[in-house]
Parts: structure tokens; C-alpha cells; sequence
């Protein structure tokens, strides 16, 4: 009777932790900050110039967002996806670059074996660049 108690209990550990594993496994990691490398003001503007690099773990994504200005990114290492509100998705490799405009509702996740872009940007200092977007 302990035995098949014991075999009942394990059966119910192993499939409680399956379950978890599979619901961690659902939710993707998330991007790391934009290390920001470098920014210089566009003259006779209010707008800076910014440049950065962005990494991704594997299968990590920027939520849904939008950028208040345009960018302009290349990739360094692996591939992004970029999914843009109404588009096609566009994967993007290494050595190859893309552009967003501003404003535009997007989502970007790295592949398999992650992702380091480098990404520059206009935007007005002391505001947002990247603001969520809702899921609607």
C-alpha cells in the first residue's frame, strides 16, 4: 500500500512540474535594456540623435510598442523578428538592417540562439522614445 502511495505521489509531483515547465515555457523572456551608446543633439531641432545596441536572449521579445521617432537597426549577431500591426512578419539576420518609421505599433523577438542589434533612433529628450502599445 506504501508503494502504491508513493508511485501516486510521484506521478503527481512529476506531472505538477511538467505543468509549470509548460507555462514557463509559454511566457518568452523579455529583451534587455538598450544599452545607449552614444547621442548627439540634430541641430536646429529639439530632437538627439541616440545609438545603441540591444540584446536578446533567445526567444526574447519587446512587447508590443511603438517608437516615438524613427529607427533604424542592424543586425549583429543572429535574427529579430519584427512583426508591424497590419504587415507581414519580416525576419531580419545578421548583416542585414531595417528601418521602422515612428509611431508604428510593433513587436520584435529574437530567434532560437538570440539577437544583438544595433539600433539608432530620433526622439526629443526628457520624453518616451518607447511607449507600450495596448493589446487591442
Amino acid at each position: 500500500m506504501n508503494r502504491v502511495r508513493f508511485i501516486a505521489a510521484t506521478l503527481v509531483t512529476c506531472a505538477c512540474g511538467c505543468v509549470h515547465s509548460a507555462h514557463a515555457a509559454d511566457k518568452a523572456p523579455e529583451a534587455k535594456e538598450t544599452i545607449v551608446l552614444q547621442r548627439a543633439p540634430v541641430v536646429q531641432t529639439d530632437r538627439e540623435l541616440g545609438m545603441g545596441i540591444a540584446e536578446f536572449p533567445p526567444n526574447a521579445s519587446k512587447p508590443r510598442h511603438k517608437a516615438t521617432g524613427p529607427e533604424l537597426c542592424y543586425v549583429l549577431e543572429g535574427e529579430v523578428t519584427v512583426q508591424i500591426d497590419g504587415q507581414a512578419v519580416h525576419v531580419y539576420r545578421a548583416g542585414e538592417s531595417f528601418a521602422l518609421p515612428a509611431n508604428v505599433v510593433h513587436v520584435t523577438k529574437a530567434g532560437p540562439s538570440g539577437a544583438k542589434v544595433l539600433a539608432s533612433w530620433v526622439h526629443t529628450p526628457g520624453k518616451p522614445f518607447n511607449v507600450p502599445a495596448s493589446s487591442d
